[in-house]
């Protein structure tokens, strides 16, 4: 049979002052007469089917030294295939000189026992009892080994050569047809390989719904009555919902959707130039709206799968309105800007694609200038260093749906 396989070695580097040998028996046999003939087969050069490997050696130096001649490499292979109980050597590897100093032959090969009665080498007992597949290469050799994994790309297999079990890998290219007695087999290394890749979920929908503060501080020079009154119109229900894909195993790309809104009213009295006092109320109705995206990760934390943990760093449009009323005056200010933050939550998973969870999430922005409008009149208000804070943090809970 053709020889159409890889066969790799591990390269081992060793400091010396002459040649060293290493090697390693596979097969232990008596060991021959040290003048016993030993049949070198060059890299490439076909080897009889009745050789069987015993062994592998390397002769290697690194140290430059003036006796590694090729005659002296070859001499000491030759010698230690004798010792093995060997009469042939396969050479795998051949490194010539160094031309920027080095006078160093090295070489990696097989050591073979060629048998006398010509017979080729047959496949051992172990080979014989697992080995039930056949895979035929482009070449048209024909492998007879253990098929461990059949992918739509590759295949895995074990084979012998010569004595030695090895693992192939080889591509589907490379393949010409194959026959697997027990394909039931395969299923569960491919199985659990899927298993890995498959992806949890492809999409998560949320709706959830809270409370928010925001954040931004008073201005110093209001008086007590008013700041209380600003705090309570601070705080407030806060509604949502979002959309998140999964890219890869657990990274998000999401859209998102905030609302908070906080009504508030109060009596209250003004003091005209003239000295007069006018009682009245005043009210306001406050509305701030985030539409944006995210970049972020959803992933199980748990064996079973049921508890997820997520984290969005967003961005996108923050939109500011609030209408108001004081003593029987309405007017309107609105004003947008960009808005930026940062999510995290929590999920449990009731059934395979429902979950309950809890997220908090820091929203930030600020307003420059806004939009006035009384119904009579409509003008921009530069706020110059007082710009108007959004920045607020929420805490939601809801419904989570995994698609």
């Amino acid at each position: 049979m053709k020889r159409t396989l890889l066969l790799c070695l591990v390269a081992i580097g060793f400091c010396s002052c002459s040649p060293r040998v290493h090697k390693h028996i596979y097969k232990e046999m008596p060991k021959v007469d040290k003048h016993s003939p030993v049949t070198v087969y060059y890299v490439g050069e076909e080897i009889p089917d009745c050789a069987e490997v015993i062994g592998v050696l390397t002769v290697v130096d690194k140290s430059s030294s003036p006796d590694c001649s090729w005659d002296v490499v070859i001499g000491k292979a030759e010698a230690e295939t004798r010792a093995a109980g060997g009469n042939g050597l396969e050479i795998l590897q051949h490194n010539f000189p160094d031309p920027k100093g080095g006078n160093c032959h090295e070489i990696a090969a097989y050591i073979l026992n060629i048998r006398e009665d010509g017979e080729p080498v047959g496949l051992s007992k172990q080979a014989q009892e697992l080995f039930h597949d056949f895979v035929v290469s482009k070449e048209g050799d024909t492998i007879r080994c253990m098929v461990t994994e059949n992918y739509r790309d590759r295949m895995v297999y074990v084979y012998e050569y010569h004595g030695i079990m090895n693992i192939c890998k080889t591509p589907k290219n490379k393949i010409s047809a194959y026959y697997i007695e027990n394909p039931d087999n395969l299923s569960k290394p491919q199985q659990i390989k899927a298993e890995a890749e498959k992806r949890d979920y492809h999409v998560q929908i949320a709706v959830n719904g809270g409370y928010a503060i925001r954040t931004a501080p008073f201005a110093s020079d209001i008086s007590g009555d008013y700041k209380d009154y600003l705090r309570k119109l601070s705080r407030g229900p806060d509604l949502g919902a979002s959309l998140r894909i999964n890219l890869v195993q657990g990274v998000t790309l999401g859209l998102h959707y905030d609302q908070f809104s906080k009504a508030q009213q109060a009596a209250g009295y003004v003091v005209d130039d003239e000295g007069n006092i006018y009682e009245g109320t005043i009210s306001n109705a406050h509305k701030i709206t985030f539409i944006g995206g995210s970049l972020g990760m959803l992933a199980s934390v748990s064996r079973n799968k049921k508890h997820y943990l997520c984290m969005d760093l967003l961005l996108g449009y923050l939109g500011y309105e609030d209408k108001a009323e004081e003593f029987s005056q309405s007017y309107t200010l609105s004003g947008k800007t960009l808005g930026y933050g940062l999510g995290i939550g929590y999920d449990f998973k009731i059934t395979k694609h429902i979950a309950v969870g809890a997220e908090v999430s820091y929203i930030k922005g600020a307003l420059s200038e806004m939009l006035y409008e009384n119904g009579a009149q409509r003008r921009t208000i530069d706020l110059g260093n007082s710009k108007e804070g959004l920045q607020r943090i929420n805490f939601k809970a809801g419904l989570r749906f995994y698609l």
